[in-house]
């Protein structure tokens, strides 16, 4: 008696492995940041029962902005407040990176307290928070997704964080290579008027000298003529050889971290006035990921500033020191105790900026007293890459 063959149908489990991996395709293959994000939420769309989704990302003070969104029709349902999500999300990071917690459940779809309907899944990039896509369900108080559904809420998240990188890499990369082109044909261009141009008036001027001399006392008033069109073939000459130098200079490189701290410090919004002080850090260039910290660092502590300290008065110092860079952001407001609130925002400030001084091997230091204003101190080891002439 023959045994009947295993059947072939395509098992549930099956139909969410294949959904997962072309949710991953799909991503992939878009060629913009507009066509990623609407693939994104066409993507979560076909997840059962989701009736909205909206996307999320952190501008470069850190704060959630929502970038894109989908909605069913006739749905009144609203996302939740970019304020109260970002709240929502630095108590879960802070959760999980508790002792007895796993730091890759951030990672993970999760129902947010008080907003039952919806669901939310961080956008993560080398552990970093870029992001966050938040959807909504249809009686999802009665029906919640399932397992697979939120994996694939969490695959559209982290693929479009990656997604995104990659778009990121080939824009920058893009205009790189405009960039070398562009310098390219300046130094073409120069060439070609140092070669035709110039030599013609050179030769131009040589013959008019030659003439002016055969011309002598003779006829002066010629004489005087001549040495006129000259002293005007020379500052041609003169002009066009400038002209050359500077299309043949190449273009000045990004502003180190002095220029960007300037330019950082002019945006602090009065009536809150500022001083900047970059001491013996003058002159030099940083690793890209030190000048990276130290931004970070700086910024997160004036946006603390301005949501809490009601300061009229704010001071960054950048200061050398025995091979370590000292930064201290120091303020005149309202100061804190020692009981600092945990829910309160400005912790998860602190938690981020001790985070970027540690990662480079350094450490920070806040000191506050109530009334008496706040010193936020970070110690950096220095990595010199360059020492300007």
């Amino acid at each position: 008696m023959r045994q009947r063959a295993p059947s072939q149908r395509i098992q549930p489990i099956d139909k969410a492995v294949a959904f997962l991996l072309e949710i991953q395709v799909q991503l992939r293959n878009a060629q913009s940041v507009p066509e990623l994000m609407d693939t994104a939420v066409e993507q979560l769309h076909r997840v059962p029962g989701t009736i909205a989704a909206w996307i999320y990302q952190r501008d470069e003070r850190g704060a959630l902005r929502l970038v894109h969104s989908w909605e069913a029709a006739a749905n009144s349902t609203q996302p939740i407040p970019e304020s109260e999500l970002g709240q929502l999300l630095h108590q879960r990071w802070i959760a999980a990176h508790r002792a007895d917690q796993s730091a890759d459940d951030f990672a993970v779809a999760f129902v947010p307290e008080g907003f039952p309907r919806q669901t939310v899944a961080p956008m993560l990039l080398h552990g970093e928070m870029i992001g966050a896509i938040v959807v909504e369900r249809r009686d999802a108080e009665i029906f919640p997704y399932e397992m697979a559904d939120l994996a694939a809420i969490t695959t559209v998240a982290a693929n479009t964080s990656q997604s995104l990188q990659i778009l990121v890499l080939r824009s920058r990369i893009a205009e790189q290579e405009l960039q070398t082109d562009v310098e390219q044909a300046r130094r073409e261009f120069g060439r070609t008027l140092h070669d035709g141009i110039v030599q013609d008036l050179a030769y131009m001027n040589l013959k008019l000298e030659m003439l002016e001399r055969r011309a002598g006392s003779e006829t002066p008033e010629l004489s005087e003529s001549i040495e006129a069109i000259r002293k005007q073939v020379n500052l041609s000459i003169t002009n066009l050889r400038s002209l050359i130098t500077d299309l043949r200079r190449r273009h000045s490189p990004a502003p180190g971290i002095t220029a960007q701290l300037r330019d950082f410090s002019a945006h602090i919004p009065d009536p809150m006035s500022h001083e900047r002080d970059d001491g013996e850090r003058n002159g030099m260039e940083l690793a890209p990921e030190i000048e990276k910290a130290v931004i970070g660092i700086v910024r997160e502590a004036i946006q603390n500033i301005r949501k809490h300290a009601n300061a009229s008065d704010v001071r960054v110092e950048v200061q050398l020191e025995d091979e370590e860079l000292l930064v201290t952001v120091a303020d005149d407001g309202v100061g804190f105790g020692d009981r600092f609130p945990v829910t309160r925002e400005g912790h998860f400030g602190m938690e981020q900026m001790r985070e970027l001084a540690e990662d480079m091997g350094g450490t920070l230091l806040v000191e506050s007293v109530p009334g008496s204003g706040t010193r936020v101190h970070a110690r950096i080891p220095l990595i010199l890459a360059q020492t300007k002439q």
